[in-house]
């Protein structure tokens, strides 16, 4: 009986469990996967767009976007996520849970068993390469996760149990079907631009991602003695190459490089930098909350953090680490002469939200480190708990930029030529100086050497500066846990994160202007004309009790472990339902 409920449960996540789901962006009309018949469906070039329509739904929401950040030594946030507390963590138990479902795929895999039935060769096509650029996108997430994991190209049937029970395929072998799918999908799709569909250029741009990922994953993480980093990497930058030369797309730019950056995130997608997106609609009813996320007091109180703040560049280029008493300065001093993607990304000295006229200081209930995020911020009329619809970009031009110069700096080829075609265009847009190759080599940032200690060698410097321009350009759009993971660098993640310095309590003028602002005081609140008084003490204190940088969590204990984090575990209850499946290394002590 109970080999026999475990293949009803088994079937359960990869056969039956299709969820239904509601229209949204632009992808309104659809079949209900639910009540698909194959005898009658998959015959035309419409029948297989009206069900592929159905993937655009797996991508992830703006909101899931964001948290993913949350995980990481960007933000210090009202909790303390599980990933930074290893000794704390629990298995998860329930089948199917802390990431190992498979109802998405099931539901790409349907396709794949029926859309020969369609007869229009070029729709056929077309569609087969946007499924299977979603199975790909489904499959990088799991190995991101788990690393090995079983592979499955068809829909599991009841009686299938050699695959019902199948052990994990090697992450070499899904990751060299994902690379297959991808290039597949480069070769059946079409070559138009279209931000918020599958083409051509999507397929290529994830394809650079997978192989940057995979191909520093390896060469990083020595230890598991996986070959072929090198190989990854070539991929990796001539797919990101196709997309320079071939595309089309561009930097997005008005030629103002004090709002071009805040708008990439603030409004409508845009169609020269976006290689993939998701729309939300007010017209539609197609919302979110985001703002309220980022601006109402009760939600997650999120604050970036110092050493990110800290990572920006003066706006000569210089790094603001190397400024006598940089670790020290006050807020007015330390937002002065910065890369202009700072002063877009959290409120800086005259900020204004989009449409406004006021003039913002932090607003230190809704975070926790004062350095509080406005991107992704519209403009105050979408407020409200799920009043958001500002667009949200998942590929966009500037990553496969990026992608290009870290595969080919890992690999040792880089030029300055290369670094003028990537970073050169992407710091234009803000007006900052270049990078030189040069000067990066001869004299690696020492702050940045201590952050990733495990880079060395003669392109130690330009690869450092490229992490560094990564970080800032894609900040809080889900790219930082990945990254960490991939150069195993998740010892970042065990200090307790701090944010502003104060040199003492009292009251403090934010802005420069005389007035104080900001009251910072221990017990009973004293009397002030400052418009906000935070208390010190409990979860915030101060790094040195009456001075020092704001810190959350002081008193709990961070840690991550070297030798299991990098992976998940697999849930117990699917451990016990295939005895093929083995636990993730040092999980199961």
């Amino acid at each position: 009986m109970k080999k026999k409920y475990s293949t009803i449960k088994l079937v359960s996540l990869f056969v039956g469990s299709i969820l239904t789901v509601s229209c949204n962006d632009s992808f309104l009309d659809r079949y209900p996967i639910a009540e698909i018949s194959p005898e009658n469906s998959f015959k035309t070039a419409d029948d297989l767009r009206l069900y592929t329509n159905g993937f655009y739904e797996q991508l992830p929401s703006i909101r899931s976007i964001i948290d993913a950040d949350l995980k990481t030594d960007n933000v210090l946030y009202s909790s303390i996520p599980e990933e930074q507390r290893s000794h704390e963590r629990i298995l998860p138990s329930e089948t199917g849970s802390g990431g190992w479902d498979w109802e998405d795929l099931r539901e790409i895999n349907l396709f794949f068993d029926n859309y020969q039935r369609c007869t229009d060769e070029a729709g056929r096509d077309k569609y087969e390469g946007v499924a299977r650029f979603f199975r790909a996108w489904f499959y990088f997430d799991k190995v991101k996760r788990f690393g090995d994991v079983p592979w499955y190209e068809t829909v599991i049937q009841t009686d299938d149990t050699d695959l019902l029970y199948k052990a994990r395929d090697s992450r070499e072998f899904v990751v060299s079907k994902i690379i297959q799918d991808l290039e597949i999908a480069v070769d059946k799709l079409g070559d138009e631009r279209a931000s918020d569909q599958v083409t051509r250029w999507t397929a290529l741009a994830l394809l650079s991602r997978v192989c940057l990922y995979e191909g520093t994953f390896r060469k990083y993480h020595t230890e598991l003695g996986i070959q072929g980093s090198d190989t990854l990497l070539q991929k990796a930058y001539e797919a990101a190459g196709r997309v320079m030369d071939e595309s089309g797309y561009t930097l997005y730019s008005t030629g103002n490089p004090d709002t071009d950056y805040r708008d990439l995130f603030a409004s409508t997608l845009k169609e020269d930098e976006v290689i993939l997106g998701r729309r939300y609609s007010l017209t539609l009813n197609q919302m979110h909350n985001v703002n309220y996320y980022l601006t109402s007091r009760t939600q997650r109180d999120i604050g970036l953090t110092k050493d990110l703040v800290d990572s920006y560049l003066q706006l000569n280029g210089m790094p603001f680490t190397s400024k006598t008493g940089y670790a020290t300065m006050e807020f007015y001093d330390e937002m002065q002469s910065r890369d202009r993607r700072l002063a877009q990304t959290i409120r800086s000295l005259g900020y204004q939200r989009i449409g406004g006229t006021a003039t913002l200081l932090p607003d230190f209930a809704a975070t926790m480190t004062g350095y509080q995020l406005c991107k992704f911020l519209s403009d105050e009329t979408q407020d409200g708990d799920g009043a958001s619809y500002q667009d949200v970009a998942f590929i966009r031009y500037a990553e496969v930029l990026l992608n290009y110069a870290e595969a080919k700096a890992e690999l040792g080829i880089i030029t300055q030529d290369d670094i003028d075609r990537t970073i050169r265009l992407i710091r234009s847009r803000v007006s900052m100086p270049n990078l030189d190759m040069t000067s990066a080599n001869q004299s690696p940032d020492a702050v940045l050497a201590a952050l990733y200690p495990n880079v060395s060698g003669s392109n130690q410097g330009i690869i450092l500066e490229i992490r560094r321009e990564r970080r800032i350009e894609l900040v809080m759009e889900g790219f930082r846990w990945d990254d960490l993971v991939r150069w195993k660098a998740g010892k970042l993640l065990e200090p307790h994160f701090i944010g502003m310095y104060f040199p003492s309590l009292g009251e403090f003028d934010l802005d420069g202007d005389g007035a104080p602002d900001l009251m910072l005081y221990t017990g009973t609140a004293p009397s002030t004309t400052a418009a906000q008084s935070v208390e010190i003490g409990g979860v915030l204190q101060l790094t040195e009790g009456d001075h020092g940088n704001l810190i959350g969590f002081k008193d709990n204990t961070k840690q991550f472990d070297e030798s299991r984090d990098y992976l998940y575990p697999l849930p117990t209850g699917d451990l016990l339902l295939n005895e093929n499946l083995e636990q993730n290394p040092n999980w199961d002590k």
